[in-house]
């Protein structure tokens, strides 16, 4: 994934660009385009022009946009609430901010960053930024050819450089005099320490406005725009060296100079030496103004500067304001350390990059430590895949819910006939009920009708059952057809003696005692002339005293033709 963070300056527009995976990121390049300084040219155009060039270069389904806005068209307020929860600070913000900002609270976007904790509270620089100025800042992306993830504050951008951006903020040592007040940035309600503390300070010098960080021990407390800008050095040497004015914005940023001694100096340098400390000094004033204002405010003693910004390339800047201030300024060269990156590093990259590289860091930040981001209400960005989903699927997605619709009309009006035909299938039961079997009161329902129709039921197959017995030849009927084939005396006038007989269901079983073989084949004879084919067979006889002993087993068809 790649991260951008652009910086839209007032002589130039700044790109930063990252590499970032789960092990990282990597510092892959940076882009500076310069703006035209002549004032005939729409200014609004150029950016346009330019941001287009760089979005076509850049896959917008890999790459995260983050662009900031000046510290001039927002304000930033140091503040201290009795809690250390984000969602309750963010409730609170406008309320806490409605007598400190020029803005209509019903038309503006807050969103803060956590400087440090204090036991259970929290030091925060509140930001408050006019919907207006969001706006604008998201039809210039938009225009731009890219849409950004994050709107942030390029001064609060800028801090991610010097600070652990990538921790928790950190603990402090500061308690309040009075616990029960709950919000203020009063300098009173902080507890002083013996001696100040020692401060940091960062001078970010633009082209037409700078910016000033201040740090209490390493914890950010106040951001100042101050209006001055390399531009007003540039005007001083267009009439002090009679030159055009792009002619004048060269000379500043390639060639010139304050001299610390002038001896031995020509005129011309003398003259562009002048030219740019005129302008210093009222960068030195400002600067002293808002330090009388922080110093006792936070009980801070500032002791250094660094310089960052392009116009912090002039010569000997660093030691004329020191000189002013009679404070140690130093152009800020710590840029790079401890940052991976795919090109080699310069001194104008690590006088111009910061707010660039700054903001894209940004897009790196996690939950415990934010990134200020003024997409919010309104302006809150879209789902963009859910939005690639849409516009994919749209026509499949409406067919679907209209077909939808009339499968859902289809059921109700379904369910109401169904719900008709059952309450007219009830009074018809009801009806038939009473008629057909004499049912009243509550026994004329369903259940009703299948226990009459049960009993019916069984009725009738009990009859069905007792008629089927008229087709059966009884037991006394094929006792008689045996009587028939079964004379008393057969050959010899001697009688056959029965001893058993056993009917069951259609076999018969009869055993005996004749007085001779011949007449046991009578008897087999008769026999077989009832059993059914092939039925009759010997079985054995009954013990007997005299004779001949026989025993007989056949089948008999019971079941009427």
């Amino acid at each position: 994934m790649k991260i951008l963070g652009v910086d839209i300056g007032s002589y130039s527009i700044k790109i930063a660009e990252l590499d970032a995976n789960t092990k990282g990121y990597v510092v892959s390049n940076f882009l500076e385009y310069a703006l035209s300084v002549d004032q005939t040219r729409d200014r609004q155009l150029q950016i346009i022009e330019i941001l287009r060039e760089v979005a076509a270069n850049y896959d917008s389904s890999t790459t995260v946009w983050i662009i900031g806005i000046p510290q001039n068209r927002l304000s930033v307020r140091f503040k201290r609430f009795p809690f250390r929860e984000r969602a309750k600070i963010y409730k609170s913000l406008a309320f806490e901010l409605e007598d400190d900002i020029p803005f209509d609270l019903d038309d503006t976007i807050f969103d803060f960053k956590i400087v440090e904790y204090i036991g259970v509270s929290a030091n925060v620089l509140a930001v408050a930024a006019p919907s207006d100025t969001v706006r604008e800042t998201l039809a210039t992306c938009k225009d731009g050819g890219f849409e950004p993830s994050i709107v942030t504050v390029e001064s609060l951008a800028l801090a991610n450089i010097f600070e652990a951006w990538n921790v928790s903020p950190p603990e402090g040592r500061l308690e309040l005099k009075d616990p029960d007040i709950a919000f203020s940035d009063n300098p009173q309600t902080l507890a002083e320490p013996p001696s100040a503390a020692r401060g940091r300070a960062i001078l970010h010098l633009g082209h037409t406005r700078s910016v000033l960080l201040i740090y209490r021990e390493g914890s950010l407390i106040s951001v100042r725009s101050v209006p001055w800008g390399g531009s007003e050095i540039a005007a001083s040497l267009t009439r002090a060296m009679k030159i055009p004015l792009h002619e004048a914005m060269k000379v500043l940023i390639a060639k010139s100079f304050i001299l610390v001694n002038s001896a031995g100096a020509t005129k011309e340098q003398l003259l562009m030496s002048e030219a740019v400390a005129s302008q210093v000094d009222n960068l030195i004033r400002e600067v002293r103004l808002t330090f009388l204002d922080v110093k006792p405010a936070f009980n801070v003693e500032i002791d250094n500067i660094e310089l960052v910004g392009g116009i912090s390339q002039i010569q000997n800047l660093g030691a004329y304001i020191t000189q002013g201030l009679e404070i140690p300024v130093n152009p800020y060269t710590g840029l790079m350390n401890g940052r991976s990156s795919k090109f080699d590093s310069s001194p104008h990259f690590e006088a111009v990059g910061p707010v660039a590289l700054g903001l894209a860091l940004e897009g790196l930040k996690r939950q415990r430590n934010p990134a200020i981001n003024l997409r919010r209400n309104e302006f809150a960005r879209e789902n963009r895949s859910l939005k690639l989903f849409w516009e994919r699927w749209r026509l499949p997605m409406q067919i679907a819910a209209s077909a939808f619709a009339v499968f859902f009309i289809y059921s109700v009006i379904r369910d109401q006939l169904a719900s008709g035909l059952s309450s007219g299938a009830d009074e018809k039961v009801a009806e038939a009920a009473l008629k057909a079997a004499g049912l009243k009161g509550s026994a004329a329902n369903e259940s009703g009708i299948a226990k009459y129709l049960k009993t019916q039921r069984d009725r009738i197959n009990h009859q069905e059952a007792i008629s089927q017995l008229d087709n059966y030849t009884t037991a006394v009927e094929v006792l008689a057809k045996i009587s028939d084939k079964f004379p008393a005396k057969v050959t010899g006038g001697q009688d056959v003696d029965i001893t058993l007989i056993d009917i069951a269901d259609g076999e018969v079983t009869i055993k005996g005692r004749a007085h001779s073989p011949a007449q046991v084949n009578q008897v087999q004879k008769g026999l077989n002339d009832i059993a059914t084919a092939k039925s009759l067979s010997t079985v054995p006889a009954l013990d007997v005293t005299g004779g001949v002993a026989f025993g007989f087993k056949f089948k008999v068809t019971r079941k009427k033709m």
